[in-house]
């Protein structure tokens, strides 16, 4: 029976769901990368100034002085469609004409937002394959529950060499509604016949955690590794720990 130790918290679990961005790779060495690219495309597809990239920036929680996005903000928790309207309606306020903002927005921010990662971008936050290995061996299930499109997740996966030990993605744009709602869970559960209490959820948001409360899954760890602070997590949390390589897997 698979059981896992996090801090001073044991649980007995049949699948662990992970968060991708912040819990298994490093969220701002990534997304920096690509909210430039995104917000510097719109700037140019519309010949926008300092102004426009100053709101964008700000609408979707990025600070481009500390390269951070804010915790719990939309660029470290939303998923790509209302990213996408947040940059149009930043273009609508500046005076664009609602379907060209929807346009500019669908093109040029999702080029920068919605590239396919590549290796340099993809920086795993501690021990992934060797911890992925282990809960496999020990008869669990992994699946990562991310707000990033199928295609970007599915490509980290491979570069991180996970092939063969993810049982399933959920991801932001499959047709469930995205956390903090329970779905992805209980699909989850639905799908591999385990019951919530059997299940462990771990992340760096706080949506992550209260995604697990709203499942009633029976252990949530939160890390310390990506956007969320221990004040905000801690309430939310059955363990807090500074990364995945604080996760053992008992047998």
């Amino acid at each position: 029976m698979p059981r896992i130790a996090a801090g001073s918290t044991t649980a007995e679990v049949d699948l662990v769901a992970f968060d991708k961005d912040g819990t298994l790779i490093d969220f701002h060495h990534l997304w920096s990368r690509k909210a430039r690219l995104a917000v510097e495309a719109v700037a140019r597809a519309v010949d926008g100034g300092e102004d426009l990239e100053r709101d964008l920036y700000r609408s979707i929680g990025y600070d481009p002085k500390t390269g951070t996005a804010l915790a719990d903000g939309p660029l470290s928790i939303s998923t790509m469609p209302k990213l996408h309207t947040i940059c149009a309606t930043v273009l609508y306020q500046h005076g664009h004409d609602w379907h060209d903002a929807e346009a500019v927005a669908r093109h040029a921010f999702s080029a920068g937002l919605g590239a396919i990662p590549t290796a340099d971008l993809v920086k795993p936050l501690g021990r992934v394959v060797p911890l992925f290995r282990q809960l496999t061996e020990a008869g669990a299930h992994v699946a990562i529950v991310t707000s990033d499109d199928r295609d970007a997740t599915e490509a980290t996966m491979a570069l991180l060499g996970l092939d063969g030990y993810v049982s399933a993605l959920v991801c932001g744009n499959d047709a469930l509604p995205s956390k903090p709602a329970p779905d992805c869970l209980l699909h989850l559960g639905e799908r591999f016949r385990i019951l919530p209490k059997r299940m462990a959820m771990v992340g760096d948001t706080v949506g992550d955690l209260t995604t697990a409360t709203a499942a009633g899954a029976g252990c949530r760890i939160g890390v310390l590794s990506g956007t969320g602070r221990h004040a905000d997590l801690a309430p939310h949390a059955d363990a807090l720990i500074a990364s995945i390589d604080e996760i053992k897997v008992l047998g």
